[in-house]
């Protein structure tokens, strides 16, 4: 089961796909496409015609699918995805259903080949895709980014890592994101994998800080805090 549908009342047609209730894999692509309806049927006919039969991923023709899609939809929304992202993220659980046991190949092919704004798409779709845990190198690869957004497609408000990634992954994702500045506030499932080793993993880098006369990153603090309460 995934989960996908987002609520049916004013102002949640843009919320996070992945943070309410669950489908099956199959029907996952057909529900995206309703939440493009909302905000523009037109763009969700198309949508719905290019569903019909999706393209392998990373191939020319997905690509060129996420690419319209970027295009025929708005990239920004007041709250929650943007209808491009919920319509990239549809022609994404579609393709990699096709794909079957080739999925994650491909879709590392596909994320080589894909700019910033589809890359972020990639990433927070995965918990929408059929057994994601196939695509925890990817995420885990995602982590090293050094493009701030493409990090904090996979660190922030995405339940993946927390659902997937081995403790030593999931530590060094969290420590990245004191780094760069991304909130810890959004790491999803933190308090939940807030262990023994990341708090003293972030108390040596606190105290490293501190002995070099560098100025300490207020997470650190929330991050030693919440270990006090788990």
């Amino acid at each position: 089961m995934v989960v996908v549908a987002c609520g049916a009342t004013a102002g949640e047609e843009h919320c996070n796909p992945t943070a309410l209730p669950t489908a099956e894999p199959q029907a996952v692509p057909g529900i995206l496409n309703d939440l493009v309806g909302r905000h523009d049927p037109e763009a969700a006919a198309w949508l719905d015609d290019a569903l019909a039969t999706p393209p392998l991923p990373g191939t020319p023709e997905f690509m060129r699918l996420l690419a319209v899609a970027g295009r025929k939809l708005s990239a920004s929304a007041q709250q929650g995805w943007p209808p491009s992202r919920i319509a990239r993220a549809a022609i994404l659980a579609a393709s990699v259903h096709a794909a079957g046991v080739e999925a994650p190949a491909r879709l590392a092919t596909a994320f080589r080949r894909s700019d910033t704004a589809e890359r972020v798409a990639i990433l927070q779709s995965m918990m929408l895709l059929p057994d994601p845990a196939r695509f925890v190198d990817l995420a885990a690869d995602a982590c090293r980014s050094s493009v701030q957004p493409v990090f904090e497609a996979i660190a922030c408000d995405n339940r993946f890592p927390a659902t997937h990634f081995a403790e030593p992954v999931f530590n060094q994702m969290v420590l990245k994101a004191v780094f760069t500045g991304a909130p810890l506030a959004r790491v999803a499932g933190l308090p939940q994998r807030a262990t023994a080793g990341l708090r003293r993993m972030a108390a040596d880098f606190r105290d490293e800080r501190r002995s070099s006369g560098w100025p300490v990153p207020p997470d650190l603090d929330f991050l030693l805090d919440l270990g006090k309460s788990t």
